[in-house]
């Protein structure tokens, strides 16, 4: 299996997922520029698997780009029940030239209800965020997981993760980054809290109790709250025996795993 992550963090994020010829994407939300859509007019993909309704991983253009290319999004039914979400048409596009609305091919999933898309068999299990619904993603056939946007890791989580070989997981922060920063009270608050952001040293706590660990793959780093650079020598030197890609919050190069 391929990896690509295209884009992650606030501005939107998107990682794509290829097996043999097939190829889907996990998430699909909004850029605050055009970079995201520029990269994306230049991939094949076949489905598109949302994590969480947030707009950086959910929002109108999601749906537009799953209509456009005839593709079905395949998403919990929680992600689509707000009313906000009703009313923005995350899910059709009206073409107003045509006089036509068109609608996504919605597929929905539960957790803990493994799935198949196309060739990937996919297990979704729950994430702690402060969503509607939140859930990461395990592939068992390729000993892979995806864990972005997630307050703090369950037992449950553990127990789920724990014979993975790669993994895709969020370091959002450093904690003493965001609490020395100008951000209001509310959003320091929201980030440091349970159902707000992984930060770095609960992410590496984690990554150090995985014992069949190989790849690590770090996702949605604030911009203002990690250093990047920082970031490649703590894990440098805390995981040794890892192969280690730092994310950059766009146009990552594609990964190949090792089977």
């Amino acid at each position: 299996m391929k990896i690509k992550v295209i884009q992650t963090g606030s501005d939107g994020n998107c990682i794509k997922l290829t097996k043999n010829e097939n190829s889907i994407l996990i998430d699909c939300g909004y850029a605050t520029n055009k970079k995201m859509q520029e990269h994306l007019s230049q991939e094949y993909f076949q489905a598109i698997l949302i994590t969480h309704e947030h707009t950086d991983h959910f929002s109108p253009w999601t749906g537009r780009i799953a209509i456009e290319r005839n593709i079905p999004i395949y998403l919990h039914k929680r992600h689509y029940e707000t009313e906000e979400i009703r009313k923005t048409k995350y899910l059709s596009y009206e073409n107003k030239k045509e006089g036509q609305t068109y609608k996504a091919q919605v597929i929905n999933i539960e957790e803990e209800i493994p799935i198949n898309i196309l060739n990937f068999k996919i297990l979704p299990f729950v994430a702690y965020h402060d969503a509607r619904k939140t859930l990461g993603y395990k592939f068992p056939e390729e000993k892979f997981a995806l864990l972005t946007d997630c307050g703090f890791i369950s037992k449950h989580i553990r127990k789920t993760l724990n014979d993975v070989e790669t993994l895709a997981l969020e370091f959002n922060y450093n904690p003493e980054m965001l609490v020395n920063s100008k951000r209001n009270i509310y959003n320091k608050l929201r980030t440091l809290g349970k159902f707000g952001h992984l930060n770095i040293e609960e992410a590496i706590k984690f990554v150090k109790k995985l014992p069949n660990l190989k790849t690590l793959i770090t996702l949605h780093s604030s911009e203002e709250h990690c250093d990047l650079e920082e970031l490649k020598k703590r894990l440098k030197n805390e995981f040794q025996n890892l192969t280690i890609y730092v994310s950059e919050r766009e146009n990552n190069q594609e990964i190949t795993l090792k089977e």
